[in-house]
């Protein structure tokens, strides 16, 4: 039994960065673990001081460094993550005065003897004290340090996108990548509306707007307490995720094939955009993680998913001896780098060499999953990344081998609303920065017949 003091959300969000960091773990499944048995309140302020520290954490290391003695790579995992919490506090999270971020981040190290406490005493002390003379990269010195550093992401993303976009655009990138994500729920058709379910929210306090691009979208804040995660009348799902289904348009009582389909957002969103008639057979490598897109089935009420265990990249044996789909999804592993608002550790443990591997998967996954395409049907390719390795660079050369594929412009098929996400190629393509909604790439090619 954990004591009422290693029973709190600092010690559990020092627990998550520990497991994140040494352990390679996910965060969201991280601080999930450890938050078992937290109030509702200490649930909020562990989950705000985990995705806060991973958010600014390059800033965060830079600064403890100025200040430091001993260098971050020489800091052990427990220490180093203790200091990053502190300095959250005090430099980022308004609300909590430097006395009691200082002696509550001590006391994350008691355990640790004399010296660790009054190393992190001593240096959160120094950076109160001094924390309007710390100094950073000079702009226009080394505009790839400065964005790095002031705005917190690595330096191969930085100078990526200074030399795609302009320094200007790549700050508003990552300050784009910085910044909270909306709570946004894709409505449940099958059993309500967008306007029944927003009166509804509304009614229970909650500020409530429809999203911009995709008809089923509400964006939800304020309320007397957090969303239920699990509800039937909605599924949580970002704009730009629910404009991928939108971009399939799976024909009613048609046969829908979503070859990478855990968690399942996007496999419930093409069923329900079905009426709940036809079949979407659910593909995905872990059992596990199947379990979530049946569960999810389940809550939504939709009875026209069937789920196949198995590798989409090799052969698949489908119910019934399928063959040929009317549409085939797929919505392929990806680097991740248009969800870092959502998921910032990412932006930690990628390298620019996992683009190239990346890229080799998704070409197999593509040309492995096309040839269940049946001639006149759709095969939708998506990620959550706008690097060109993962999106044009990967449909030009699927183009290249697959001449009987053609790009529809998805301009045709996704709501009026969403022209704007349409470039002149025919690609769906969202950025935080400029959509507000994450960053996604999706092409629609055509079998001929």
């Amino acid at each position: 039994m954990r004591s009422p003091v290693e029973h709190s959300a600092r010690k559990a969000a020092l627990r998550a960065l520990v497991r994140v960091e040494a352990g390679g773990a996910y965060a969201d499944r991280a601080l999930e673990a450890e938050m078992a048995g937290l109030s509702d309140a200490d649930r909020a302020l562990a989950t705000e001081l985990v995705y806060g520290v991973l958010r600014w954490q390059i800033k965060i290391d830079w600064i403890i460094n100025a200040f430091s003695r001993i260098r971050t790579a020489r800091l052990e995992h427990r220490v180093l993550n203790a200091l990053r919490l502190g300095v959250y506090q005090l430099l980022f999270l308004s609300g909590i005065p430097a006395r009691a971020a200082v002696s509550e981040t001590v006391e994350l190290v008691g355990n640790d003897g004399p010296r660790t406490r009054g190393f992190v005493n001593a240096v959160l002390r120094k950076i109160d004290a001094r924390r309007d003379a710390i100094a950073f990269p000079l702009l226009r010195r080394d505009p790839v340090g400065y964005i790095s550093v002031v705005f917190s992401h690595p330096r191969w993303i930085v100078r990526r996108w200074i030399d795609r976009y302009g320094a200007a655009a790549a700050m508003r990138l990552c300050q784009a990548g910085l910044a909270h994500p909306p709570r946004t729920i894709r409505v449940n058709t099958m059993v309500t509306t967008r306007e029944a379910l927003a009166r509804e929210l509304t009614a229970m306090g909650y500020a409530v707007e429809e999203g911009r691009f995709s008809p089923q979208a509400l964006i939800v804040s304020g309320g007397p307490a957090a969303l239920a995660p699990r509800e039937r009348r909605y599924y949580m799902q970002d704009e730009a995720s629910q404009l991928v289904a939108l971009l399939a348009a799976p024909p009613p009582g048609g046969l829908v094939l979503d070859g990478c389909a855990a968690p399942g957002g996007k496999t419930t969103h093409l069923a329900q955009l079905m009426d709940g008639t036809g079949t979407v057979v659910a593909v995905d490598t872990s059992e596990s993680r199947l379990e979530a897109v049946r569960e999810a089935a389940r809550l939504l009420s939709l009875e026209n998913i069937v789920t196949v265990c198995a590798d989409a990249a090799g052969d698949i044996e489908l119910p019934g001896g399928t063959e040929e789909f009317d549409c085939v999804l797929v919505d392929a592993p990806c680097t991740g780098l248009g969800v870092l608002r959502r998921a910032p550790d990412i932006k930690l443990r990628r390298r620019e060499e996992d683009l190239a591997g990346r890229a080799a998967l998704q070409l197999r996954l593509i040309s492995n999953l096309a040839r269940r395409v049946r001639p006149g049907g759709v095969l939708v390719y998506a990620v959550c990344s706008f690097e060109p390795e993962e999106t044009t660079d990967v449909v030009e050369r699927f183009l290249d081998d697959n001449s009987e594929f053609t790009v529809e412009d998805a301009a045709g098929v996704l709501p009026p609303a969403c022209a704007e996400v349409v470039d002149r190629s025919g690609f769906l393509g969202t950025r935080p920065d400029l959509h507000g909604i994450d960053g996604f790439f999706g092409a629609r090619l055509r079998r001929r017949q």
